[in-house]
């Protein structure tokens, strides 16, 4: 019973601890602005991001362009008779 009781409280301290943590951080950024390590890291996220969606739209021009390469019968099933010699 203690056990579980521990553990809640100290899931409960880890989460004030965080969020005390985030809003310094928070307030800090309001406070001063951005670092230049966080400008920098953020305008790589989003240059991954712009790459990522562009690669992503390309693929999906390509599969849309392509068009069928056989004619709508081609492949179909065909009832078919065998001769005996």
């Amino acid at each position: 019973m203690f056990k579980f009781l521990f553990v809640i409280f100290f899931f409960i301290i880890l989460m004030t601890l965080m969020l005390g943590l985030s809003f310094l951080r928070t307030l800090k950024r309001v406070l001063f602005g951005e670092s230049e390590s966080e400008k920098k890291a953020r305008r790589q996220y989003r240059a991954a991001q712009h790459a990522s969606k562009q690669k992503n739209a390309n693929r999906q021009e390509a599969a849309s362009s392509k068009k069928k390469a056989f004619s709508k019968d081609e492949g179909e099933y065909v009832d078919y008779e065998e001769i005996k010699e």
